[in-house]
């Protein structure tokens, strides 16, 4: 095995220095030699930010408020995209000449199907042709800037999308009813791997410089490797500063009224004549405790985070490179168990924000460099992170460390396009990482090994564009090798045991398998989408599920894995339609994912009588999930100044062999929302929805029942357009009734702890 890995190593390194050498390709020959210029409008109206891109290259520019845009471009035969969100795709092919400069006038049909080519993730490859089900959501908005569940906080208004939080200060995405290791979160490039092992983790990030979150509902395993079995989130910075001639930036503050939340954050950045750019976005973000419904304040819930990210990198016509650093430090309280019992509430003053026992220390450093090239027939990506996760948990003394981790994770993604024409494509790439997880040595408890994780996977992925539809199918391997180590002093010390017992104290275990997908997507008369896909998932066991051995601190569980599981293999169909008009919208989706060897979590019934601690267990079964997700909209006013909108999610979960219910399965919910623009108020909104969650009675292992529940929710914001730049301010109230319920993912809802009541957001910012 030694020597399959040493094999291993050294392919990937060949792998990379020729993805590298590749792109290093000298670009002097392929400078652009003209100039396309013109206007996008639609019914006799400008179109403002419509995106103006030359197929097959990242040459791409967007329109400015008059619709006006000017891009270079290389001579020769050349196919002009433009898309803007409400839009049908416009597409023309352009003869052009050196030295030529070219008129074009776009008239764009409103249609909501749109985007369709626009690339979501450099890293892959993939737009949002590919017959994926792929919902998005814009994080620039007042409102969501001040979101105290931050980026996974907010994308629970995608329907298909929850959230199992421990409070608003640590939120974990659930896409179709899988979460924790089945979601993989791509953030700065960087797949992300500090948040998986754990239920009481949360995912960690807010919107701090993000421009939107891309969610890939389904298995994506060919694209992302292990732990994509449920779905991706494809974090996307805000570059704006790159389309702008000066100085741009941003400034603003929220307050939550139900914690007395204050978040301030700002960015600055600027692009060169040289192509060269810098950017540098801070946040600081304060909580005290949050108050349930009818005014119940939930002790130790409070929590603070700031976070500073700066970019830098050239930015040309045909290459582009980028390099990435975030800090982020976070303190977060954990709601004790017993909270609501008599004599045990931790709660203090109203606006106390000291951070006391127990509590999550965790602090986050991401460096990432991204580079991409377009040549005539081909493109190339290259991407090299590394993210240091520094985590502690303390709860019996400011002065202890009950469970402490350091993770080093370095990972790397190449890829290489082809276009041997306009309908072809033919996609090679590469992706792997090398993770070492380690206990601190001052720490009082120990749940899992010290250990080193190797990951390795290769895939192709091919795109055909044929009379109206788009084909795309391919394959990827992924090898996994964990090297389980407790032979470190403090482990033995401790008494910590692999399974087994080995004399070595030392275990080696590897997974390997295919993945693969094949779909196609359908658009008829601009009008209606159809998209079907066949996709399978792979994911092996985290540490957690193979190694745990240990208590677990701010609990009262002792968890044990076992080292025998098998990897965990999914099989997915998918079907979803859409259809739009510039009056009605309409798109749903159906789906049924049967998993293989899917790993639960159940108490046993067991009680240790050295510590009095209740036995969970990890256990591995056959799963099948299915189920539906719709939205609509209807806009009954020609000016489009009222849109009445509603969507909805339902997903079902089972163990195969026994029928039994899944656990941290959502209940079925839907939301009815009315909206208005008034023509009197120019850049203003108004807002106004139901929300309801059904009561959940198909309750897993372990769980109870949890009752149906409606939140009323409303909104205002308005722009004030000013000499440079725009002032926005917004006023949200989310569970205006203040209705007390629990939520069924939430991670404390065995003991009864309710979530947030009635909140008012107040914000103020101003972009420039």
């Amino acid at each position: 095995m030694k020597q399959y890995t040493t094999h291993l190593y050294v392919f990937t390194c060949i792998c990379l220095t020729f993805v590298n050498l590749i792109s290093a390709y000298p670009l002097a020959a392929q400078e652009v030699s003209a100039v396309l210029h013109g206007s996008v409008t639609s019914g006799g109206e400008t179109v403002p930010a419509a995106t103006v891109s030359i197929a097959n290259t990242n040459l791409a520019t967007k329109s400015d408020q008059s619709g006006n845009f000017k891009l270079n471009i290389p001579s020769g035969r050349i196919t002009v995209h433009v898309y803007a969100l409400g839009y049908a795709p416009y597409s023309q092919i352009v003869n052009v000449s050196a030295n030529e400069s070219i008129r074009l006038s776009v008239i764009l049909e409103q249609t909501v199907v749109s985007l369709d080519e626009v690339v979501l993730d450099r890293q892959t490859g993939l737009t949002k042709r590919t017959p994926y089900a792929i919902s998005g959501v814009e994080m620039q908005s007042l409102s969501k800037s001040g979101n105290p569940g931050g980026i996974a906080g907010a994308l629970r208004e995608i329907p298909g999308v929850s959230g199992a939080g421990m409070g608003p200060g640590i939120v974990k995405p659930f896409i179709r009813g899988l979460g924790f290791s089945r979601v993989v979160t791509i953030y700065q490039g960087n797949k992300l791997e500090n948040h998986q092992w754990g239920q009481d983790h949360g995912l960690g990030l807010n919107n701090l410089g993000v421009s939107n979150v891309d969610v890939i509902k389904g298995p994506a395993s060919i694209l992302y490797g292990s732990g994509a079995l449920g779905g991706v989130l494809l974090v996307k910075d805000d570059e704006r500063y790159l389309n702008a001639e000066t100085v741009t930036g941003s400034l603003g503050t929220a307050f939550n009224s139900n914690s007395n939340g204050i978040r301030t954050f700002g960015s600055l950045g600027n692009r060169f004549q040289s192509g060269v750019f810098i950017n540098v976005d801070a946040a600081y973000e304060n909580h005290a405790d949050y108050k349930a419904g009818e005014g119940l304040l939930i002790g130790n819930s409070r929590f603070n985070n700031h976070t500073v990210r700066v970019h830098t990198g050239l930015d040309r016509e045909r290459f582009k490179n980028k390099l990435s650093l975030t800090y982020h430090n976070q303190d977060l309280g954990i709601i004790s168990d017993d909270e609501l019992e008599d004599g045990h509430s931790l709660v203090t003053t109203r606006n106390d924000r000291s951070i006391q026992l127990p509590y999550q220390q965790i602090r986050d450093y991401v460096v990432s460099y991204n580079q991409e090239t377009t040549h005539d027939k081909f493109e190339t990506y290259l991407h090299v992170s590394h993210h240091y996760n520094d985590r502690n948990e303390v709860e019996e003394s400011f002065d202890e460390i009950d469970l402490g981790l350091k993770q080093h994770n370095t990972f790397y993604s190449g890829r290489i396009t082809l276009h041997p024409n306009q309908d072809f494509s033919h996609t090679f790439g590469l992706q792997g990482g090398f993770i070492a997880t380690a206990n601190k040595p001052v720490a009082e408890e120990i749940l899992i090994p010290d250990a080193r994780t190797t990951d390795f996977g290769i895939y192709y992925l091919s795109s055909l564009d044929w009379k109206g539809f788009y084909f795309q199918g391919g394959a990827r391997f992924d090898y996994r090798k964990v090297n389980a180590d407790a032979s470190a002093p403090h482990l033995v010390d401790y008494g910590f045991t692999l399974p087994g017992d080995p004399q070595s104290r030392r275990l080696n275990v590897d997974f390997s398998g295919f993945s693969g997908s094949l779909g196609a997507s359908y658009t008829l008369a601009s009008q209606h989408q159809f998209k079907v896909n066949i996709s399978t998932g792979f994911r092996a066991p985290d540490l957690a599920e193979l190694f745990s051995n240990g208590p677990h601190p701010g609990t009262n569980r002792f968890e044990t894995g076992n080292v025998d599981f098998k990897r965990e293999q999914s099989v997915q169909a998918d079907l979803s339609y859409s259809f739009g008009t510039p009056v009605f919208n309409i798109g749903a989706s159906v789906y049924h994912n049967t998993v293989s060897n899917y790993i639960y979590f159940v108490a046993t019934g067991t009680v240790r009588p050295e510590d009095g601690l209740e036995i969970w267990a990890f256990r591995q079964d056959n799963a099948v999930l299915y189920g539906t997700e719709w939205e609509a909209s209807y806009r009954p006013l020609r000016d489009k100044q009222l849109e009445l909108t509603a969507k909805g999610a339902l997903v079902r979960g089972k163990l195969t062999s026994t029928a039994e219910d899944l656990t941290f399965i959502p209940a079925d919910n839907y939301t009815l929302q009315l909206a208005h623009e008034p023509r009197y108020m120019p850049g203003g909104r108004a807002f106004v929805s139901l929300q309801h969650t059904a009561a959940q009675e198909r309750i897993g292992f372990n769980e109870l029942r949890t009752p149906g529940y409606t939140l009323l929710n409303a909104g205002v914001q308005q722009e004030f357009p000013l000499t440079r730049g725009t002032l926005t301010t917004s006023v949200h109230i989310n569970n205006a009734l203040d209705v007390r319920y629990v939520d069924h993912l939430s991670i404390l809802r065995a003991f009864s702890i309710p979530n947030p009541g009635r909140n008012f957001n107040l914000a103020v910012g101003y972009r420039f």
